[in-house]
């Protein structure tokens, strides 16, 4: 039965969402009733990864710049948490704040590479992508962070001068 204005397309959306819905609250009742034993947080964050790629798939299909950047951020988030819950990614060596720092990064770049006359997209997937990996390559000790320190402190106004071209070039 349609209503009035509804779209054959929405219909079909609601319906799988419907669908998602259910299959994932049985799953999580029969987890919790010991009957099919899985770890709800890996089936959680597979699920936002997974929904991620989908919006991440339909900006680039459909043209929908909306699912892009959102898009991008579930899915490397998720991604990345789920594969942490999967032993993937050892305990010891995962931290959310670089984390997402990398990933808002790379969802920057993304829409750059949606839109790439929006060159002021560079700039925060640069810094943002750049952040996230010293860190982790600090963490994991392939540099020194005393040694990070000083080119950061001697580089930094470098940002300045990549913010001030990608401001003229844009003109």
């Amino acid at each position: 039965m349609t209503t009035p204005g509804a779209t054959p397309r929405r219909e079909l959306s609601v319906l799988l969402l419907g669908i998602l819905l259910i299959v994932f609250g049985l799953a999580l009742f029969l987890d919790r009733l010991d009957i099919l034993a899985f770890r709800s947080a890996r089936f959680i964050w597979t699920l936002v990864a997974v929904s991620g790629g989908v919006l991440l798939t339909s900006a680039f299909v459909q043209k929908k710049r909306r699912n892009l950047f959102w898009g991008n951020v579930l899915l490397f988030f998720g991604g990345c948490i789920a594969l942490y819950h999967w032993h993937v990614i050892p305990r010891g060596d995962f931290y959310v704040l670089p984390l997402l720092s990398a990933v808002l990064g790379l969802s920057f770049f993304t829409s750059y590479l949606f839109n790439p006359r929006n060159i002021l997209l560079l700039l925060p997937a640069v810094v943002l992508t750049g952040f996230g990996v010293v860190f982790y390559l600090w963490w994991w000790e392939y540099i020194d962070w005393f040694d990070f320190r000083f080119y950061a402190r001697t580089y930094w106004p470098l940002l300045l001068v990549a913010l001030g071209l990608a401001i003229a070039l844009k003109r």
